[in-house]
């Protein structure tokens, strides 16, 4: 898609580097329609070029490139995914395009297996997604394309996509692509499930807003004594059972609030509690601090805590002090043993703190 519109900056000053500018930085009479366009500043120097989507109030511009009047066409596209693709390893399952990061705002692309999913959460990129296609085709070979999209899912060549197992780090999952019901691996959690999961040798784990149970699973196959895995849906906590003995292994599931079930238990019930609640945008700093206010409370001391925040609105530093004030509540303290953030295949741009929405800590409780 050509580039032939100009967008004009407030007298606002631009924030250092960030690829986004929202509604309110805009001056003059906007476009209606989502397109390509150029950005000029207060003084009217070009400050790059973006995709436009006037129904996006906090990112209502998202650049892709700092030239001016730059083209958003298919020489562009497979510049863009075939540099993102050249950053990625070969591993079977991992994220191969992450949106603004890989400066193709809006397009998500994941492989599992062989098989390719996409996601697209910019207007603009309809115009294009042809090229997107073709450019997939040509680079990965994949077996099936699946289209994730907010009514529904379905595959390029129109036929029926059956659920399968594939194997991460020595655990079968199911996969089933085409029902969004049915829960879905995190690749951005993929390097924290091994880890964790080689910490939980002889403990009795809680596995809090379990989903997939990978975390769970994990803990089972490093010799955990006893395995828990709480999720308030049905359908995960099926799935979590039927995974569990795919692999041989036993994992309690129990379908229940994650911050009630925690309230029940007593000092010692568990020794090692994951929490890993589901991504939101708002951040509701008491109700963090309760949720871990009752996983200390659970812990003796030499427990682990591994706990984490999907959230882009987020700082590491907002989250690491809800979780120290619940600490001091319970008059309880912890070593770090470390802070996680995402892997290789999510990347971080420096001058975009939202695209680390993913951090965690793992802590050992005294």
């Amino acid at each position: 898609m050509e580039n032939s519109i100009t967008l004009q900056l407030s007298s606002a000053p631009l924030r250092l580097g960030h690829p986004w500018v929202s509604r309110a930085e805009l001056a003059g009479d906007l476009p209606t329609a989502a397109c390509v366009a150029t950005l000029l500043d207060a003084s009217g120097q070009a400050v790059g070029t973006g995709l436009y989507d006037p129904d996006n109030a906090i990112a209502t511009w998202r650049r892709f490139s700092l030239a001016e009047h730059a083209d958003f066409d298919a020489d562009y596209i497979a510049s863009a995914i075939n540099d993102a693709l050249g950053r990625r390893s070969d591993e079977h399952c991992q994220r191969l395009v992450c949106s603004d990061a890989d400066y193709v705002p809006g397009l998500v692309v994941e492989w599992y297996d062989g098989i390719l999913t996409i996601q697209d959460r910019h207007p603009v990129l309809e115009s294009v997604m042809e090229d997107i296609v073709t450019c997939l085709q040509d680079a990965c070979e994949p077996k099936e394309i699946v289209f994730l999209q907010a009514d529904g899912a379905r595959t390029l060549s129109g036929q029926n996509l059956k659920a399968r197992w594939v194997e991460l780090d020595g655990i079968a999952y199911r996969l089933d692509l085409l029902n969004p019901e049915k829960p879905r691996f995190f690749l951005d959690q993929r390097e924290q499930h091994a880890l964790v999961g080689s910490l939980c040798e002889g403990r009795s784990v809680l596995d809090g807003y379990a989903h997939s149970g990978a975390f769970a699973l994990q803990a089972a196959r490093n010799g955990a004594e006893h395995v828990v895995a709480v999720d308030n849906s049905e359908i995960c906590v099926k799935a979590i059972g039927a995974q569990a003995q795919k692999n041989n292994c036993f994992v309690e599931t129990i379908q229940a609030d994650v911050v009630a079930f925690l309230a029940e238990r007593s000092l010692g019930d568990l020794d090692a509690i994951i929490l890993d609640p589901p991504h939101s945008e708002e951040w509701d700093s008491a109700a963090v601090e309760a949720l871990h206010l009752h996983a200390f409370n659970c812990l003796p001391a030499g427990g682990l805590l591994a706990t984490y925040c999907r959230s882009t609105m987020t700082t590491a530093v907002d989250f690491e002090a809800a979780i120290a004030r619940a600490a001091s509540l319970a008059g309880r303290e912890a070593r770090i043993f470390t802070r996680t953030a995402q892997p290789f295949d999510f990347p971080v741009l420096l001058n975009f703190p939202e695209s680390c929405y993913l951090k965690g800590l793992i802590l050992q409780v005294e």
